[in-house]
């Protein structure tokens, strides 16, 4: 019996000892953090806001289609915009793609900047331009011009290719791929360094 009342008493004493521990805990977190500062504030994204509404924006989106001879296109950008009202003409920016030559051969694409002339079916293509095969070849350039419904490259100004036993540069560079074929110009000054590979 004696035990039963001491379990009792110590019961009451908890519940209302703990509430009040917890209450004064509570009261000085607000009584001891004092006024908030407002630059250690979290930082809004500077944004504007006119831009955002002239502009339609787009990110992540992907481009796919299949080219005159069957040929599968595949480009996907970080993010594209377009003026309000011009749809036919977009900019992208951090472009990659896959285009297929033919059931083996393939070429990849990169670039930092991209204008897409969509009544045109071209893309013109900027800014870090690399281009790479499935052969093991790399193509470096400046700009390049690509249509969007044929097997068809164009680099206006120099290129550096580079692959196995390959060293290559010229003022400019021409690509079309007509009946399934593919066939490469190179225009201008033509420098190439060719090692047979054992």
């Amino acid at each position: 019996m004696a035990r039963d009342n001491i379990y009792s008493k110590a019961v009451v004493w908890v519940k209302v000892t703990l509430p009040l521990i917890a209450l004064g805990l509570l009261s000085s977190l607000f009584l001891l953090a004092g006024n908030p500062d407002p630059d250690a504030a979290l930082p809004y994204a500077e944004v504007d806001i006119d831009q955002i509404t002239r502009e339609q924006r787009v990110t992540e989106p992907r481009f796919a289609g299949v080219l005159a001879e069957g040929q599968e296109l595949i480009l996907v950008a970080d993010a594209v915009t377009a003026d309000a009202g011009q749809t036919e003409q977009i900019r992208a920016q951090a472009i990659e793609g896959r285009m297929d030559l033919s059931a083996e051969a393939f070429l990849t694409v990169e670039a930092a900047l991209g204008n897409f002339d969509m009544a045109r079916q071209r893309a013109t293509l900027s800014d870090g331009v690399m281009v790479q095969s499935s052969q093991g070849y790399q193509l470096d350039s400046a700009e390049l011009v690509m249509a969007l419904d044929r097997v068809e490259l164009r680099a206006p100004g120099a290129v550096h290719i580079t692959g196995p036993g390959l060293d290559l540069t010229a003022d400019s560079m021409e690509m079309v791929g007509p009946e399934g074929e593919t066939i490469l110009r190179f225009n201008g000054t033509v420098r190439m360094l060719y090692e047979p590979q054992s």
